[in-house]
């Protein structure tokens, strides 16, 4: 399986239900809805279409609904302008636009002479000198272009007086609340308290359980950094932004101190912009590009985004093609393996899940192990397990299908709806049916199951588990008595005639038997009695032989004598079938 995922905007060229399945076919996780384009009326359409095709396929798809923001974009207008270099420009507040006075969504009245003015990501420079008395800013166009229509305006240093949410976004959070999005992605977010607005406002319109992502796309919000990914549910690098209003050759680095700072309070993060851009028209990206992807995948980053790859695109499905294969290529090479290895974070001090999680993860690895399920109710406990970045899958079991859904952008985690378990025994069979069904183990595998469900089941102590289990069917449970498994025929003795037993036999001894065994001892490979008792004539055997064995189990009719079981006399249990041979083979 792929561990980051892959987040896709939808626009023109792929909000079409059978482009969506296609997307989600070649590995799209999360679908975006850019609300900086198209109408709300549009999006709540495409939501319906996602979740058709949610309800269509195995593997989550969730939907994020990101915010347009307080943005400042120039006016819309029919065809580009051209801006002359060393000409002289106006920018106010206006739908219009020529090369000499350009209207823009909001006044950037507060910037001040020498202060820089980009427009569209930075193309065209502009360095300020005055404001009029009526609000317009007049700049020196240091290097000109062409100027397209609702190009992002960017004054670096300079705090425009916009509100965090804009009566545009109203809608869009009613929409996101409405629709039960996944996700909402908060644009231009400064500090914490930004997102808890955002956090409070879904709250207002009933959308309290959508997770906020908080995008990083100012120079201000890096400085608060440590504070916004406490707020958040989740952060975008948001680089095209970051680069404009930051020094170009610093994003890089600021690119890994997000990461790394989400990785390590386990705080999912999307790596975002221009990945794979020049398959917009290309059929295959650059070289650049692809080590681009590889370097945020070996950097930890829980998803990467598509932009205009996917939006607006001529090969949408095949950039999502591309993305997944240089993913899951940097995902088996040593260098990713060692990474990983090198780089799990601790445990927060008084954090029992987080331990419980850190443990599961050091537990797979020392066993052999072949899955980590992490049983959630809320998906806190699978977050926190991918926060460690086990070497095998986390496979995710809720009851809940919208947290699912929003597990969808958890490094790593393969996330399968289950019915509500009452008790321990159910959660353990719901989390092998979920490994098995999500083929991340085989029969006989050894599982590591870690429960997070808030409400306290029958038989446990503590609402967080962490236990060792065989992905097989248990055939019955006893007392044991020598430890040791093995895989074997079984054979029933009434009286203990070995003559009649084949060698290398699991003998099941009847609740009648009051005898010796007769005959060759060493055809017996285990020994499973069905009177209880740890000292008797069976267990003196069973020790000096040194064959594992377990005490008060009586074997089904079902179970046929030739039929092969295996005898865990560690854990006093008798599987079906040989649960041995997947260990073997690792």
């Amino acid at each position: 399986m792929r561990n980051a995922k892959i987040v896709c905007t939808l626009g023109p060229a792929s909000d079409d239900r059978n482009t969506i399945r296609g997307l989600a076919t070649a590995g799209m996780s999360v679908a975006r809805l850019n609300a900086s384009h198209g109408t709300t009326a549009h999006r709540e359409d495409v939501i319906e279409r996602v979740r058709d095709v949610d309800d269509e396929i195995d593997d989550p798809l969730a939907v994020m609904v990101d915010l347009k923001g307080p943005e400042v974009r120039t006016a819309e207008i029919d065809d580009p302008i051209r801006i002359e270099t060393d000409s002289e420009v106006a920018f106010h507040e206006g739908t219009d636009a020529t090369p000499e006075r350009i209207g823009l969504t909001h006044s950037i009245a507060a910037a001040a002479s020498g202060d820089t003015v980009l427009l569209d990501d930075g193309r065209i420079e502009c360095r300020v000198e005055r404001v009029d008395e009526d609000g317009s800013v007049v700049a020196r166009v240091v290097s000109g272009g062409e100027l397209g229509s609702r190009k992002g305006v960017n004054l670096p240093g300079v705090a425009i007086d916009v509100d965090l949410i804009t009566p545009e976004d109203e809608g869009e959070l009613r929409l996101a609340a409405r629709a039960d999005a996944d996700f909402v992605a908060a644009s231009f977010v400064r500090d914490a308290d930004d997102v808890y607005r955002i956090a409070d406002r879904l709250e207002e319109y009933g959308g309290d359980d959508v997770p906020v992502i908080a995008k990083i796309e100012r120079a201000g919000a890096v400085e608060n950094l440590s504070g916004i990914v406490d707020a958040a549910d989740g952060v975008m690098v948001a680089r095209g932004d970051l680069g404009v209003e930051c020094p170009l050759e610093d994003v890089p680095m600021i690119q890994k101190r997000i990461i790394r700072t989400c990785v390590d309070r386990g705080v999912p993060v999307i790596t975002a912009t221009e990945m794979l851009d020049s398959m917009i028209r290309s059929r295959r990206p650059t070289r650049a590009e692809a080590s681009d992807v590889a370097n945020a995948v070996l950097d930890g980053t829980d998803a990467v985004m598509l932009s205009g790859e996917t939006a607006i695109g001529d090969h949408p499905i095949r950039v999502v093609e591309t993305m997944d294969r240089i993913v899951r290529e940097v995902e088996t090479s040593e260098e990713y393996a060692e990474t990983r290895e090198q780089r799990v974070p601790a445990a927060a001090d008084g954090s029992r899940t987080e331990a419980l999680a850190r443990s599961a993860r050091y537990l797979a690895r020392d066993i052999g192990a072949s899955t980590v399920v992490a049983v959630s109710e809320s998906g806190y406990t699978a977050r926190k397990t991918a926060m460690f970045r086990p070497g095998v899958p986390v496979v995710a079991t809720t009851p809940d299908d919208r947290v699912r859904r929003q597990l969808a952008l958890s490094w790593g985690v393969q996330p399968v709806t289950t019915e509500y378990a009452h008790d321990m025994e159910t959660v353990l069979d719901n989390a092998v049916d979920a490994a098995i069904d999500t083929g991340a183990a085989a029969s006989g595998d050894t599982l590591v199951v870690l429960s997070g469900m808030l409400t306290e089941l029958e038989g446990t102590n503590t609402t967080n588990t962490l236990k060792v289990h065989i992905a097989a069917e248990t055939v019955a449970t006893g007392k044991a008595v020598v430890a040791g498994r093995v895989a074997a025929p079984v054979h029933r003795s009434a009286d203990g005639d070995l003559s009649v037993v084949p060698e290398g036999s699991i003998v099941a001894l009847e609740s009648d038997f009051d005898g010796e065994f007769t005959g060759d001892l060493d055809r017996i490979a285990g020994i499973v009695d069905a009177r209880p008792g740890m000292t008797g004539y069976p267990a003196v055997v069973a020790r000096e032989l040194g064959v594992p064995m377990v005490s008060g189990v009586t074997l089904p009719d079902s179970v046929a004598d030739g039929t092969t079981l295996t005898l865990d006399g560690e854990r006093g249990v008798v599987y079906d079938g040989d649960v041995i041979a997947p260990a073997r083979r690792r």
